[in-house]
């Protein structure tokens, strides 16, 4: 079984500047701490004409258990369309789970953006993989106002520092 979602959050900073901070390593890893990474790593290269930039965090347990939750964001933008794809590949289940989509930006006038993210998630364990996969569904839409504020205010100190 396969979960889907679509996600927009909107930001008060031109759509280049999104851009940006999003392909920004320092950007990724300090909203994957505001958001409850215990640890994140980020890094950037340029690959024939995109950005790819991956972000391995890991984070505590969400559902019961002690094993930690750990595993490599990986987005492969496209500077000239503004689009892009995004994979997210944990740790311990790369056989067993499949997250991966698509994150567009957008212009809205007014100094004013969003970012689009869709995106299907596949947990290949029998009897409890679709249970999984509504969960995390669920978690998305639970943070999406947490990360849409923490990445403003991130935004903001990015302008700040920078005019």
């Amino acid at each position: 079984m396969t979960a889907r979602f679509n996600s927009r959050q909107r930001f008060p900073v031109p759509v280049d500047a999104l851009f940006e901070a999003h392909c920004d390593p320092a950007f990724q890893e300090a909203k994957a701490l505001a958001l409850g990474a215990t640890t994140a790593k980020a890094r950037r290269r340029d690959e024939g004409g995109s950005v790819v930039v991956e972000i391995d965090s890991s984070q505590p347990a969400r559902w019961g258990g002690g094993e930690a939750n750990a595993g490599t964001m990986t987005y492969r933008l496209d500077p000239a369309g503004l689009r892009g794809t995004w994979k997210r590949t944990q740790k311990g289940y790369e056989d067993r789970s499949r997250a991966e989509g698509t994150i567009v930006f957008r212009a809205l006038g007014d100094g004013q953006s969003e970012v689009e993210v869709q995106g299907e998630i596949e947990i290949k364990i029998p009897l409890m993989g679709k249970m999984i996969e509504k969960k995390i569904v669920a978690a998305i839409d639970e943070q999406r106002a947490k990360e849409e504020a923490t990445a403003a205010d991130l935004l903001r100190q990015r302008a700040a520092t920078k005019g």
